[in-house]
Protein backbone atom coordinates (compact mmCIF):
# COMPACT_ATOMS: atom_id res chain seq x y z
CA UNK A 1 0.00 0.00 0.00
CA UNK A 2 1.09 3.53 -1.03
CA UNK A 3 0.30 5.23 1.93
CA UNK A 4 -0.70 8.78 0.14
CA UNK A 5 -4.02 10.85 -0.67
CA UNK A 6 -4.64 9.00 -3.98
CA UNK A 7 -8.29 9.83 -5.24
CA UNK A 8 -9.14 13.29 -5.56
CA UNK A 9 -8.22 13.30 -9.34
CA UNK A 10 -10.27 9.85 -9.88
CA UNK A 11 -12.93 11.00 -8.07
CA UNK A 12 -13.17 14.35 -10.58
CA UNK A 13 -15.37 12.16 -12.39
CA UNK A 14 -18.79 11.96 -11.35
CA UNK A 15 -19.48 8.77 -12.88
CA UNK A 16 -16.09 6.98 -11.32
CA UNK A 17 -15.94 3.15 -10.31
CA UNK A 18 -13.91 2.98 -7.29
CA UNK A 19 -11.17 0.00 -7.40
CA UNK A 20 -10.67 -0.32 -3.46
CA UNK A 21 -8.04 -3.59 -4.14
CA UNK A 22 -5.09 -0.75 -3.15
CA UNK A 23 -6.47 -0.87 0.59
CA UNK A 24 -4.92 -4.65 0.93
CA UNK A 25 -2.35 -4.42 -0.59
CA UNK A 26 0.97 -4.97 2.06
CA UNK A 27 2.28 -2.20 3.36
CA UNK A 28 5.78 -1.20 3.27
CA UNK A 29 5.56 2.21 4.86
CA UNK A 30 6.25 1.76 8.62
CA UNK A 31 7.73 4.99 9.24
CA UNK A 32 5.32 6.34 11.25
CA UNK A 33 4.48 4.01 14.67
CA UNK A 34 0.68 4.80 13.42
CA UNK A 35 -0.37 5.30 10.36
CA UNK A 36 -4.51 5.57 9.22
CA UNK A 37 -5.97 6.00 6.10
CA UNK A 38 -9.70 5.61 5.78
CA UNK A 39 -11.85 7.50 3.04
CA UNK A 40 -15.83 7.03 1.34
CA UNK A 41 -17.35 6.89 -2.15
CA UNK A 42 -20.81 7.81 -3.32
CA UNK A 43 -22.23 7.16 -6.20
CA UNK A 44 -25.47 7.30 -8.42
CA UNK A 45 -26.90 3.89 -9.58
CA UNK A 46 -30.32 3.35 -11.67
CA UNK A 47 -31.88 1.85 -8.41
CA UNK A 48 -29.91 4.70 -5.61
CA UNK A 49 -26.37 4.85 -4.22
CA UNK A 50 -23.54 2.72 -3.77
CA UNK A 51 -22.23 4.02 -0.79
CA UNK A 52 -18.22 2.41 -0.42
CA UNK A 53 -16.39 3.32 2.67
CA UNK A 54 -12.74 2.09 4.26
CA UNK A 55 -9.90 2.09 6.52
CA UNK A 56 -6.69 0.74 6.62
CA UNK A 57 -4.39 1.32 10.20
CA UNK A 58 -0.95 0.32 10.45
CA UNK A 59 0.79 0.09 13.58
CA UNK A 60 4.49 -0.27 13.88
CA UNK A 61 5.06 -1.91 17.48
CA UNK A 62 8.58 -3.18 17.20
CA UNK A 63 8.77 -6.74 15.86
CA UNK A 64 4.74 -6.67 16.91
CA UNK A 65 3.83 -5.20 13.42
CA UNK A 66 -0.26 -4.86 12.66
CA UNK A 67 -2.07 -4.23 9.70
CA UNK A 68 -5.54 -3.55 9.69
CA UNK A 69 -8.07 -3.28 7.03
CA UNK A 70 -12.23 -3.06 6.80
CA UNK A 71 -14.13 -1.70 3.45
CA UNK A 72 -17.72 -2.20 3.32
CA UNK A 73 -19.94 -1.69 0.83
CA UNK A 74 -23.90 -0.36 1.35
CA UNK A 75 -26.37 -0.41 -1.49
CA UNK A 76 -28.96 2.07 -0.92
CA UNK A 77 -32.49 2.31 -2.36
CA UNK A 78 -34.01 5.87 -3.57
CA UNK A 79 -35.26 6.09 -0.09
CA UNK A 80 -31.83 5.65 1.13
CA UNK A 81 -32.86 2.06 2.99
CA UNK A 82 -29.95 -0.41 2.89
CA UNK A 83 -30.81 -3.27 0.52
CA UNK A 84 -27.60 -4.30 0.23
CA UNK A 85 -24.54 -4.42 2.94
CA UNK A 86 -21.11 -6.76 1.99
CA UNK A 87 -17.67 -6.99 2.92
CA UNK A 88 -14.49 -7.40 1.16
CA UNK A 89 -13.60 -11.06 1.81
CA UNK A 90 -9.99 -9.96 2.82
CA UNK A 91 -11.39 -7.53 5.91
CA UNK A 92 -10.50 -8.23 9.24
CA UNK A 93 -10.21 -6.31 13.19
CA UNK A 94 -7.50 -6.00 15.34
CA UNK A 95 -7.62 -9.70 16.97
CA UNK A 96 -7.10 -11.68 13.70
CA UNK A 97 -9.90 -14.87 13.64
CA UNK A 98 -11.48 -13.79 16.64
CA UNK A 99 -13.19 -10.57 14.28
CA UNK A 100 -12.62 -12.26 10.84
CA UNK A 101 -14.40 -11.69 7.90
CA UNK A 102 -17.58 -13.90 8.67
CA UNK A 103 -17.86 -12.35 12.25
CA UNK A 104 -17.64 -8.88 10.75
CA UNK A 105 -20.33 -9.43 8.01
CA UNK A 106 -22.74 -11.07 10.47
CA UNK A 107 -22.34 -7.74 12.66
CA UNK A 108 -23.14 -5.22 9.36
CA UNK A 109 -25.77 -7.01 8.43
CA UNK A 110 -27.77 -6.70 11.41
CA UNK A 111 -26.82 -3.21 11.75
CA UNK A 112 -27.71 -1.83 8.74
CA UNK A 113 -30.21 -4.48 6.09
CA UNK A 114 -33.31 -2.91 6.21
CA UNK A 115 -32.88 0.30 7.97
CA UNK A 116 -31.82 4.03 7.08
CA UNK A 117 -28.20 4.89 6.38
CA UNK A 118 -28.74 8.12 7.27
CA UNK A 119 -30.38 7.14 10.74
CA UNK A 120 -27.27 5.16 11.62
CA UNK A 121 -26.08 7.11 14.59
CA UNK A 122 -29.62 6.75 15.87
CA UNK A 123 -29.48 3.02 15.13
CA UNK A 124 -25.71 2.69 16.68
CA UNK A 125 -25.01 5.05 18.73
CA UNK A 126 -22.07 3.35 20.54
CA UNK A 127 -19.47 1.44 19.47
CA UNK A 128 -20.80 -1.49 21.89
CA UNK A 129 -24.18 -1.63 19.83
CA UNK A 130 -21.96 -2.61 16.99
CA UNK A 131 -19.88 -5.22 18.62
CA UNK A 132 -16.78 -3.96 16.89
CA UNK A 133 -14.76 -0.40 17.34
CA UNK A 134 -13.34 -0.70 13.63
CA UNK A 135 -16.55 -1.25 11.90
CA UNK A 136 -18.33 1.25 14.06
CA UNK A 137 -15.76 3.83 12.63
CA UNK A 138 -15.90 2.42 8.93
CA UNK A 139 -20.16 2.29 8.87
CA UNK A 140 -20.27 5.75 11.41
CA UNK A 141 -17.85 7.70 8.86
CA UNK A 142 -19.68 6.77 5.48
CA UNK A 143 -23.51 7.63 7.14
CA UNK A 144 -22.00 10.77 8.25
CA UNK A 145 -20.72 11.68 5.13
CA UNK A 146 -23.74 10.31 3.35
CA UNK A 147 -25.84 12.70 5.61
CA UNK A 148 -23.38 16.09 4.98
CA UNK A 149 -24.15 15.42 1.01
CA UNK A 150 -28.15 14.80 2.04
CA UNK A 151 -27.77 18.25 3.71
CA UNK A 152 -26.27 19.93 1.05
CA UNK A 153 -28.73 18.64 -1.76
CA UNK A 154 -26.00 16.62 -3.25
CA UNK A 155 -26.35 12.28 -4.51
CA UNK A 156 -22.72 12.25 -4.91
CA UNK A 157 -19.29 12.44 -3.67
CA UNK A 158 -15.96 11.47 -1.88
CA UNK A 159 -13.50 11.84 0.86
CA UNK A 160 -10.57 10.49 2.11
CA UNK A 161 -8.06 11.35 4.56
CA UNK A 162 -4.80 9.97 5.92
CA UNK A 163 -3.45 10.63 9.16
CA UNK A 164 0.60 9.62 10.61
CA UNK A 165 1.31 9.79 14.18
CA UNK A 166 5.29 10.06 15.08
CA UNK A 167 6.72 10.35 18.49
CA UNK A 168 10.21 12.38 18.72
CA UNK A 169 11.32 12.93 21.87
CA UNK A 170 9.59 14.97 24.33
CA UNK A 171 6.79 14.79 21.68
CA UNK A 172 4.22 13.50 19.79
CA UNK A 173 3.54 15.09 16.09
CA UNK A 174 0.68 14.47 13.88
CA UNK A 175 0.25 14.91 10.30
CA UNK A 176 -3.21 15.01 8.70
CA UNK A 177 -4.08 15.26 5.36
CA UNK A 178 -8.17 15.29 4.26
CA UNK A 179 -9.77 16.05 1.05
CA UNK A 180 -13.94 16.28 1.06
CA UNK A 181 -14.92 17.00 -2.62
CA UNK A 182 -11.73 18.54 -3.75
CA UNK A 183 -11.19 20.36 -1.33
CA UNK A 184 -7.65 20.14 0.95
CA UNK A 185 -7.03 20.51 3.83
CA UNK A 186 -3.66 19.56 5.99
CA UNK A 187 -3.24 20.03 10.02
CA UNK A 188 0.08 19.38 12.12
CA UNK A 189 -0.23 18.85 15.44
CA UNK A 190 2.47 18.28 18.15
CA UNK A 191 1.78 17.55 21.72
CA UNK A 192 4.44 18.81 23.70
CA UNK A 193 5.58 17.42 27.15
CA UNK A 194 6.50 19.99 29.46
CA UNK A 195 7.85 17.34 32.01
CA UNK A 196 8.02 13.14 31.05
CA UNK A 197 4.38 11.70 31.75
CA UNK A 198 3.73 9.06 34.35
CA UNK A 199 1.84 5.44 34.09
CA UNK A 200 0.35 2.92 35.29
CA UNK A 201 1.26 -0.61 36.30
CA UNK A 202 0.35 -1.60 32.69
CA UNK A 203 1.47 1.41 30.85
CA UNK A 204 -1.86 3.78 30.58
CA UNK A 205 -0.94 7.33 31.20
CA UNK A 206 -1.29 8.49 34.64
CA UNK A 207 -0.26 12.16 34.72
CA UNK A 208 0.59 14.33 31.81
CA UNK A 209 1.74 18.17 31.88
CA UNK A 210 2.10 19.07 28.12
CA UNK A 211 0.86 21.55 25.72
CA UNK A 212 -1.05 20.67 22.15
CA UNK A 213 -0.06 22.75 19.52
CA UNK A 214 -1.71 22.80 16.31
CA UNK A 215 -0.67 24.47 12.60
CA UNK A 216 -3.08 24.45 9.54
CA UNK A 217 -1.95 26.04 6.03
CA UNK A 218 1.65 26.38 7.95
CA UNK A 219 0.23 29.42 10.64
CA UNK A 220 -0.59 28.46 14.16
CA UNK A 221 -4.41 28.25 15.09
CA UNK A 222 -4.01 26.60 18.37
CA UNK A 223 -1.80 26.25 22.00
CA UNK A 224 -3.91 24.57 24.61
CA UNK A 225 -2.32 22.94 27.68
CA UNK A 226 -3.31 19.22 28.54
CA UNK A 227 -2.60 18.80 32.15
CA UNK A 228 -3.94 15.74 34.78
CA UNK A 229 -2.95 13.56 37.34
CA UNK A 230 -4.87 10.32 36.80
CA UNK A 231 -6.08 8.41 33.58
CA UNK A 232 -8.99 10.17 33.40
CA UNK A 233 -7.94 13.29 33.39
CA UNK A 234 -5.61 12.44 31.04
CA UNK A 235 -8.12 11.08 28.75
CA UNK A 236 -10.53 14.00 29.79
CA UNK A 237 -8.24 16.82 29.43
CA UNK A 238 -6.61 15.26 25.90
CA UNK A 239 -10.26 14.54 24.76
CA UNK A 240 -11.32 18.27 24.88
CA UNK A 241 -8.54 19.42 23.17
CA UNK A 242 -8.46 17.02 20.15
CA UNK A 243 -12.14 18.27 20.00
CA UNK A 244 -11.06 21.59 19.28
CA UNK A 245 -9.14 20.61 16.44
CA UNK A 246 -12.02 18.45 15.30
CA UNK A 247 -14.48 21.61 15.32
CA UNK A 248 -11.83 23.62 13.36
CA UNK A 249 -11.94 21.02 10.86
CA UNK A 250 -15.60 21.11 10.70
CA UNK A 251 -16.08 24.69 9.81
CA UNK A 252 -13.00 24.88 7.79
CA UNK A 253 -15.16 22.17 5.22
CA UNK A 254 -18.52 23.93 6.22
CA UNK A 255 -20.29 20.76 7.92
CA UNK A 256 -23.31 20.52 9.64
CA UNK A 257 -24.11 17.72 12.86
CA UNK A 258 -21.15 15.94 14.42
CA UNK A 259 -19.05 15.44 11.34
CA UNK A 260 -18.10 11.53 12.19
CA UNK A 261 -16.15 11.38 8.79
CA UNK A 262 -12.93 12.35 10.54
CA UNK A 263 -9.96 10.47 12.07
CA UNK A 264 -10.20 13.13 15.00
CA UNK A 265 -13.06 10.95 16.69
CA UNK A 266 -10.43 8.46 17.50
CA UNK A 267 -7.18 10.34 17.90
CA UNK A 268 -7.18 10.70 21.58
CA UNK A 269 -7.15 7.45 21.88
CA UNK A 270 -4.13 6.39 19.33
CA UNK A 271 -2.46 9.27 21.38
CA UNK A 272 -2.58 7.57 24.39
CA UNK A 273 -1.62 4.30 22.94
CA UNK A 274 1.82 6.59 21.25
CA UNK A 275 2.09 7.77 24.72
CA UNK A 276 2.24 3.82 26.53
CA UNK A 277 4.31 1.93 23.65
CA UNK A 278 6.87 5.23 24.63
CA UNK A 279 7.00 4.37 27.92
CA UNK A 280 7.64 0.69 27.32
CA UNK A 281 11.51 -0.70 28.04
CA UNK A 282 10.47 -4.14 26.74
CA UNK A 283 7.60 -4.59 24.13
CA UNK A 284 5.53 -7.28 24.32
CA UNK A 285 2.44 -8.78 22.32
CA UNK A 286 0.39 -9.04 25.34
CA UNK A 287 0.68 -5.77 26.80
CA UNK A 288 0.32 -4.15 23.87
CA UNK A 289 -3.01 -6.22 23.76
CA UNK A 290 -3.60 -5.10 26.95
CA UNK A 291 -3.24 -1.83 26.17
CA UNK A 292 -5.62 -1.43 23.04
CA UNK A 293 -8.43 -3.77 25.10
CA UNK A 294 -8.57 -1.27 27.85
CA UNK A 295 -8.60 1.90 24.63
CA UNK A 296 -11.31 -0.15 22.82
CA UNK A 297 -13.35 -1.33 24.84
CA UNK A 298 -12.92 0.91 28.15
CA UNK A 299 -11.41 -2.17 30.22
CA UNK A 300 -14.00 -3.84 31.86
CA UNK A 301 -17.12 -3.03 29.18
CA UNK A 302 -16.55 -6.09 27.34
CA UNK A 303 -18.09 -4.14 23.82
CA UNK A 304 -16.09 -5.72 20.97
CA UNK A 305 -16.40 -8.59 19.29
CA UNK A 306 -13.07 -9.82 19.23
CA UNK A 307 -12.43 -9.15 22.76
CA UNK A 308 -15.35 -10.35 24.21
CA UNK A 309 -13.80 -14.11 22.97
CA UNK A 310 -10.77 -13.43 24.64
CA UNK A 311 -10.76 -14.91 28.24
CA UNK A 312 -7.20 -15.00 29.58
CA UNK A 313 -7.99 -11.90 31.29
CA UNK A 314 -9.86 -8.63 32.95
CA UNK A 315 -8.54 -5.37 33.29
CA UNK A 316 -9.19 -2.22 35.91
CA UNK A 317 -8.03 0.78 33.65
CA UNK A 318 -8.32 3.53 36.81
CA UNK A 319 -5.90 0.73 39.17
CA UNK A 320 -3.83 -0.39 36.24
CA UNK A 321 -4.00 -3.69 37.98
CA UNK A 322 -4.33 -6.61 36.06
CA UNK A 323 -6.77 -9.60 37.61
CA UNK A 324 -6.23 -13.17 36.07
CA UNK A 325 -9.69 -15.11 35.26
CA UNK A 326 -10.54 -18.26 37.43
Amino acid sequence: MNTRLRLCGDLESRNVIFDHRFIFERSLDYRALITRYRGTVCRDTSTGCVVTAWQKSLYRFGNFPLEEAICATILLDRNGIARGVSLDEKSHGGLGPLCDFHTLQGCMNRILRGKSFAAFSRVCPTAGDARCLHLFEVLGSAAGFYEELLRKGETEGSEEELMRICPKPHTIRVENEHILNGKYRRTDITLRHVAAPTFTKNQMPAGLISRLEVRTSGEGSLSEPVEASDFRGVYGKLNRAISKVHRMEKEAFNCAGRMRFTNYTSLTGLLLLTMSHSAMRILRGPRILMMLQILQTGGERMNCIGFSKLSDFKLNCCSGKVVENT
